[in-house]
């Protein structure tokens, strides 16, 4: 519904499902998305209605359609030509993070309604901690390595060096990653502090995203 929405023309969503362009990953990411869509909608009616044998066999198809809607929009910004920046290949394998740390921090903001509890809470800190780790390597990887061309390089600079600089340093690294890592690690183990926790991991990950697309199409084409 939200990529739907973006579109000027949303009737031209229609074409992309009946006459899809096979090699396009924007064809490929909708079936993706439709079919994640349709499974953990499933799951999640099996699950409500006690269909317990129904929700077992969905889980781990459910999962793998997860992490392949997770990870698609890698291979759909590599078919981006003249946008460098997005061509590297730890993209996918940092979009599968980002996934686990999204669904990391939500769990820690669980009320205990709908399903939060002390052991949830306990599974959440570890994997909010452990996926907040591998993003902020995986954004050293990115960002501190050497690139391979003058467009990535200069994408890269935008992000680190230039007007990008305080949202990536100041929230996406700082207050959307080494600050969450501390009231995991140091501050006493409670709810609030996993969910501010949480709160601040997925409001760094939104300040990052939007500096790796916004500078990756901010170099010039000449």
């Amino acid at each position: 519904m939200l990529l739907v929405w973006d579109l000027e023309h949303k009737a031209r969503f229609l074409r992309v499902v009946f006459t899809p362009q096979s090699k396009s990953w924007l064809a490929r990411g909708a079936f993706i998305l439709i079919a994640y869509s349709g499974l953990s909608g499933l799951f999640w009616l099996a699950s409500v209605f006690g269909f317990s044998a129904g929700a077992a066999a969905l889980l781990w198809p459910t999962v793998l359609m997860g992490l392949f809607a997770a990870m698609y929009t890698a291979f759909l910004f590599g078919q981006c030509e003249g946008r460098d920046l997005w061509q590297t290949p730890l993209l996918p394998v940092h979009l599968i993070v980002q996934a686990f740390l999204c669904g990391a921090a939500v769990l820690a903001l669980l009320p205990s309604a709908a399903g939060g509890s002390a052991q949830v809470l306990a599974v959440a800190k570890e994997a909010l901690g452990f996926s907040l780790g591998l993003h902020l390597l995986s954004v050293a990887a990115e960002f501190m390595m050497p690139h391979s061309t003058d467009n990535s390089a200069y994408a890269a600079r935008l992000i680190t060096h230039g007007p990008f600089r305080n949202w990536f340093w100041g929230g996406a690294v700082v207050g959307g990653g080494l600050l969450p890592c501390s009231l995991l690690w140091f501050a006493p183990f409670d709810f609030h502090n996993a969910g501010v926790a949480g709160v601040l991991a997925l409001i760094g990950l939104l300040i990052f995203e939007w500096c790796f697309v916004m500078a990756g199409q901010s170099v010039p084409n000449s």
